[in-house]
């Protein structure tokens, strides 16, 4: 959702903000009446923030408005985790830089959601046994 901003031109700006996702999350609490869901919205929001944060930005302005609505000022972390997602798609190596940009995010959260996918497996079989609740 937070990249819904590229149809009105303001990629990385209010939408990529830790108020946009508090936002978000108030807006699926009113939705469902679930503080689970909230939370879980507000992070996940909060986490696209944080990956564009630690992304390479080629467009200026570079970096994300994380502060919104507190301030206006772009943040850039210099860590170039992850590879710039190219939208020039007359260029030669637009598929292949993709597919490239898109395989190392998998290979560097992939593991991460592997780690949290089997601690909830894990709760899950020990909350069905006898005798928890």
């Amino acid at each position: 959702m937070p990249d819904l901003d590229f149809a009105w031109g303001r990629h990385n700006q209010e939408t990529h903000s830790l108020g946009a996702a508090i936002a978000a999350g108030a807006i699926a609490f009113a939705w469902k009446k679930d503080t689970r869901l909230a939370i879980a919205v507000t992070l996940a929001w909060t986490s696209h923030v944080l990956f564009d944060w630690l992304g390479s930005d080629t467009t200026p302005p570079l970096g994300v408005m994380a502060l919104w609505p507190f301030s206006s000022a772009y943040y850039f972390s210099n860590a170039f985790f992850f590879e710039a997602i190219s939208r020039r798609y007359w260029l030669d190596n637009f598929v292949t830089h993709n597919l490239w940009a898109v395989a190392r995010e998998i290979l560097i959260l992939g593991p991460m959601l592997a780690v949290v996918m089997a601690f909830r497996s894990r709760a899950r079989r020990r909350s069905r046994r006898p005798g928890t609740t």
